[in-house]
């Protein structure tokens, strides 16, 4: 089978296209909110990066300065205390460096490398944390490890039952992508969409947004409206996303990427692609209001099982509205998506 031609042996059009290449600009219609603890969350969390490690390569320190994980931190999760304001900034380190050895190192291409350190990651997160396991090896599982007996030790009951499930959700889905990268293949559409909502990590980031925040929205809301609420706030940033990472993951011949599955689908440029991918975002960000103008109708109503969780609710429908409007402040200013050069690989971690 030919290979596709995103990752033909010319790029000359890629580079042609990329000259001009502009992300559209997102606007929710949210307030962002800034927490107040972003500077001292940068600090405490890139000290925690380096005690385990973690920055120890030039393309993990690159990453790190690059990212901003303090100020993500304080517009993502606004609400968060000092403690957990530091958490957020060391779970975005983490996720980010995690996801870019897969996405634009080996692991995303070498599928028996990959099952090795999904073990390890996995054993991580395996029981409550202090139970006696043995440590794992790599410096990225050993921070994970530490990163979920914080949280475990300070989130409520809820969030400490749901983060490590949708981790596992996260960690399975990028299983299924390494095929697609080794062969350098580009997904259908409907596959990429089935995949996307499951493989960028979102569930288990509302899961550490709300334990954070307060927002101990009740398993039977869960598979709802609610959880429709949170599906949408998860492409709203996925599918942005990947309108942002379009220069890096065509340098890393990473095919996972709505705006090159639409050019690839059909057959536009990539600035119509682009133009696309902006309007699904859009229409996805419309329906995120819809339905949480809906449950804001339903927690008045004393009839509906909304109104018995209401103030939980409330505070987790506001906490995904903050969280995406800080996210496309910080998603438009962060260094990680507006180098255009100098791309360092990253290796194991």
């Amino acid at each position: 089978m030919p290979r596709p031609s995103l990752f033909s042996e010319s790029s000359e059009n890629d580079r042609a296209a990329l000259a001009g290449y502009r992300a559209p600009r997102y606007a929710a219609p949210f307030p962002v909110v800034l927490g107040p603890h972003h500077a001292h969350a940068e600090a405490a969390a890139l000290r925690w990066a380096h005690a385990f490690g973690l920055d120890r390569t030039p393309a993990a320190a690159q990453r790190l300065a690059d990212m901003g994980c303090g100020m993500f931190s304080a517009l993502y999760c606004p609400r968060a205390d000092r403690d957990g304001a530091v958490l957020m900034a060391q779970w975005i380190i983490w996720l980010f460096l995690w996801d870019d050895v897969f996405d634009d190192g080996p692991l995303g291409r070498d599928p028996a490398a990959f099952e090795a350190a999904l073990a390890q990651v996995d054993r991580a997160l395996a029981g409550p944390p202090g139970r006696a396991v043995a440590e794992p090896a790599l410096p990225i599982a050993r921070a994970l490890a530490d990163l979920w007996g914080t949280f475990h030790a300070r989130a409520p009951e809820t969030a400490r039952r749901r983060f490590p499930a949708s981790v596992r959700v996260y960690l399975r889905a990028m299983a299924d992508e390494t095929a697609n990268r080794a062969a350098e293949r580009i997904p259908d559409l409907d596959s990429y969409l089935r995949l996307r909502r499951v493989n960028g990590a979102t569930r288990s980031s509302i899961d550490m947004m709300e334990g954070l925040q307060g927002a101990e929205v009740p398993d039977s809301l869960r598979y709802g409206l609610y959880g429709e609420l949170r599906a949408f706030a998860s492409e709203v940033w996925l599918w942005s996303n990947d309108t942002f990472t379009v220069r890096k993951d065509l340098h890393y011949r990473n095919p996972h990427n709505l705006v090159l599955v639409l050019r690839e689908a059909r057959g536009l440029s990539l600035d119509d692609a682009v133009e696309q991918a902006g309007h699904m975002v859009e229409q996805r960000l419309r329906d995120f209001v819809r339905v949480a103008e809906r449950l804001r109708e339903l927690v008045d109503l004393p009839a509906d099982p909304h109104s018995r969780a209401k103030d939980a609710v409330l505070r987790g429908v506001r906490v995904l509205e903050e969280a995406i409007s800080g996210y496309f402040r910080w998603q438009e200013n962060t260094l990680r998506y507006r180098r255009t050069t100098s791309f360092l690989v990253p290796g194991s971690t």
